[in-house]
C-alpha cells in the first residue's frame, strides 16, 4: 500500500473465518500509516476509530474485537483506502460479505470529499465466478491476496 501513497487505512479486525488482518495492520502501523478499525454501534451501524500500536482490544457483544477504550473517530473522507472483509470476490469487483451489511451501509452514506480505494483482503482461491450483487452493494477496486494486489474491472 505504500506504493499507492496511502497514508491512512480503515481495516477490519478478523472474526470467525475471515482472513486475519493482524499481520497487515501491524506492517501498516510500522511504516507510519494511520490505521483505524470499526466500532459497532448496534442496529447495523459502525464507525471507525484510530488504532495506535499497543492499544488494548476487547470483544464486543458480537464477539468482534475493537479497541477497549473509545478512541479518535475518523471520517470516511480521511481514508486513502478501506480494507473490507469478504468471503468471496469476482473479477468485476463484486464482494460476497458475511451478510450483515455494515460496510455497505457505512459506504452508502453521502460522500464528502474524495472516494477512498476499496480493497478486499483474501486468498486468491476465494475468487468466485460471480458474486451476488445487489443495487446497494459497493464494488471493490482491488483485492490484496498472497499473490499481491490484483486490480479488478468493476
Amino acid at each position: 500500500l505504500q506504493s499507492l501513497r496511502v497514508r491512512s487505512v480503515a481495516i477490519y479486525l478478523a472474526y470467525g473465518s475471515e482472513l486475519d488482518t493482524d499481520p497487515l495492520r501491524a506492517r501498516l502501523q510500522r511504516v507510519g500509516i494511520t490505521v483505524a478499525v470499526p466500532r459497532m454501534r448496534g442496529r447495523g451501524v459502525m464507525h471507525f476509530e484510530r488504532l495506535d500500536i499497543g492499544v488494548a482490544l476487547r470483544r464486543n457483544a458480537h464477539g468482534i474485537r475493537e479497541p477497549a477504550q473509545r478512541g479518535v473517530r475518523l471520517q470516511r473522507a480521511q481514508f486513502d483506502a478501506i480494507v473490507l472483509p469478504l468471503l468471496g470476490f469476482d473479477r468485476g469487483g463484486g464482494r460476497l460479505g458475511a451478510g450483515g451489511g455494515y460496510y455497505d451501509r457505512w459506504l452508502a452514506r453521502p460522500r464528502i470529499g474524495r472516494r477512498p480505494l476499496l480493497l478486499g483482503y483474501a486468498y486468491a482461491i476465494q475468487e468466485i465466478e460471480c458474486a451476488p450483487v445487489e443495487a446497494w452493494d459497493v464494488k471493490l477496486d482491488a483485492v490484496i491476496t498472497e499473490q499481491g494486489v490484483r486490480w479488478l474491472t468493476g
